[in-house]
């Protein structure tokens, strides 16, 4: 939301929702024109650089944006802000509005709240493209980049609805949790726009961490009785719940669908970060890009799938490419996805990952081809299945 953006330390977070006749051309050319348009505004507007880093993330068409088999609960967070057709964000907005709290969003906002919960990690999220702001940034990424997604998952989770906002998750928090000592340097934090010095060394940084990462197991506790996918006796070690949900019977539809949703504008970020002109700091980003692509945009949706599919499990999704070709996926199809098997597997050196990321790039076009007829394939092989992802409170 608008209140939630910071000067200098907020970067453009978009999604795009675009007419249901897209296809994987279509979506290449658009991927390709948002690159271009970021790389030519980041070569102009230096200072821009922060702002610019990530194109676009999840995009949908109308129809997905309304399905059931294809929801995706972090919708209900999202602010529409344009549109050419006003009619149809009121409808969605409608259907979204409608639609009961179920498991598919308790496993959603429970998976965000673990996967970050506990204490920050300091080398986790260097301060990059920030320039005269760089010293502002190790406060704002540990409580608007760490601790608030916990909080606002944590909230959305005791009301049964996803919560817009993070200033709003916030305030909620300190209304549900009014006696957490963090209260009091986080509002202090943020009314200074982050120039508050004091927070900036030791021993307060380290303070800060400490009633941060105490919040966080408080509201673990406040969560604890309320949860279904979590068994009751399981406690509060919250490593334990992020493992229980990593056997919890998700739909293979919405992993598939959500890989592939990701997807779509990957190639013009690829575009973008190889041809980032010098001032803008690239390594972490394309280091970023490289460990999750190729796990979440192949090895993950090929092996589900192939589970749904077969029922076998597969450890290395190359293993099954050949029963795929000239069935499902061209020669060409295939050979592009395990070149870009190959390439996402790593490990990089940091002055060859350039150069790794133009070969993907040069590959990408296929290989979306084929993800794309892996996605549109499953949806008439899981009918009946009785998956988290159809279950409803």
């Amino acid at each position: 939301m608008f209140r939630d953006l910071i000067p200098g330390m907020s970067d453009f977070d978009t999604r795009f929702i675009v007419r249901d006749e897209m296809t994987p051309q279509d979506w290449r050319q658009m991927s390709m024109a948002v690159g271009e348009a970021h790389l030519a505004l980041c070569r102009k507007y230096p200072c821009w650089s922060r702002v610019l880093e990530h194109l676009p993330g999840i995009n949908l068409t109308w129809s997905e944006l309304t399905s059931e088999k294809n929801y995706y609960p972090e919708c209900q967070q999202w602010t529409f802000y344009h549109s050419d057709c006003p009619a149809k964000v009121n409808s969605a907005l409608d259907w979204l509005a409608n639609r009961p709290w179920d498991k598919k969003d308790e496993y959603f906002h429970l998976k965000k709240f673990c996967t970050y919960f506990g204490r920050y990690n300091r080398s986790i999220d260097p301060a990059i493209n920030l320039g005269v702001h760089e010293n502002k940034y190790p406060l704002h990424s540990r409580i608007m980049h760490y601790f608030t997604p916990a909080v606002q998952a944590a909230i959305s989770l005791l009301e049964r609805r996803g919560i817009a906002g993070k200033i709003n998750a916030l305030e909620m928090a300190q209304r549900v949790f009014p006696a957490l000592t963090c209260w009091k340097p986080v509002n202090e934090i943020l009314r200074a726009n982050y120039r508050a010095p004091k927070w900036y060394r030791e021993p307060f940084v380290s303070r800060l961490e400490d009633m941060l990462e105490l919040a966080l197991h408080e509201m673990a506790i406040k969560l604890h009785p309320m949860l279904t996918l979590i068994p009751p006796g399981m406690g509060l070690d919250v490593s334990e719940w992020l493992r229980e949900l990593q056997t919890a019977p998700v739909d293979p539809t919405l992993l598939i669908s959500e890989s592939t949703r990701f997807s779509r504008m990957m190639k013009g970020r690829l575009y973008f970060y190889a041809h980032a002109p010098a001032h803008f700091d690239t390594s972490w980003l394309i280091g970023h890009e490289l460990r999750r692509i190729g796990k979440n945009f192949f090895q993950i949706p090929f092996a589900a799938y192939w589970k749904l599919r077969t029922g076998k499990v597969i450890a290395d999704s190359t293993t099954i490419l050949e029963d795929l070709c000239g069935e499902l996926l061209t020669p060409a199809e295939v050979a592009a996805t395990r070149e870009f098997a190959r390439l996402t597997h790593g490990p990089w050196r940091e002055d060859e990952e350039k150069q790794v990321v133009l070969s993907i790039y040069h590959v990408f076009d296929s290989f979306l081809e084929g993800l794309t007829k892996i996605c549109d394939s499953v949806h008439d092989l899981n009918a009946g299945l009785p998956m988290l992802g159809r279950a409803r409170n």
